[in-house]
């Protein structure tokens, strides 16, 4: 199945802005720079991309940006936030298409919200929590998109 790069990233910004809408939620978790959680190389390993080093996106604390090189038509990237717990459980009750299924192996606590083209990996780790959300950019099936968020909240977590 392909994914629907342009639904997945409308999805991503709605998701997004829905946080930035909220700070006090996020607030709890600023001592944890996003971009320390992963490197530009297990995103490369991961995604299967040459990913640039991770950046704030749009100068935000919570929220970091990885982006393949620009040699992609459709260049792929990876995003990872950090939040409080609330942020985590709020997280789970997005409603509509986008239903919220545990995941055991990461964290205290963990689950993916996903629907259609688009998914997104929540853990929770003691009073931090992160989200791995991955456009991927290419013909890339949705249970593989899901994997490899996985495989990157695996390795974000053990640094949170």
């Amino acid at each position: 199945m392909e994914m629907d790069v342009r639904g997945a990233r409308m999805i991503a910004s709605v998701v997004f802005c829905s946080s930035l809408a909220a700070p006090r939620l996020t607030a709890q978790a600023s001592s944890v720079d996003p971009c320390t959680l992963l490197t530009a190389a297990e995103v490369s390993a991961v995604v299967g991309i040459a990913s640039l080093p991770g950046r704030p996106f749009l100068g935000s604390q919570h929220v970091c940006y990885f982006a393949a090189d620009t040699s992609y038509d459709t260049p792929p990237s990876v995003t990872l936030m950090v939040m409080t717990t609330q942020a985590f459980q709020n997280q789970g009750h997005l409603g509509g298409s986008l239903t919220a299924h545990p995941l055991s192996g990461l964290g205290d606590e963990a689950f993916y919200v996903g629907g259609g083209s688009y998914f997104k990996v929540a853990v929770r780790k003691g009073s931090r929590a992160l989200s791995v959300t991955i456009v991927p950019g290419g013909k890339v099936s949705p249970a593989q998109v899901l994997d490899m968020e996985k495989a990157l909240a695996a390795k974000a977590e053990a640094r949170l």
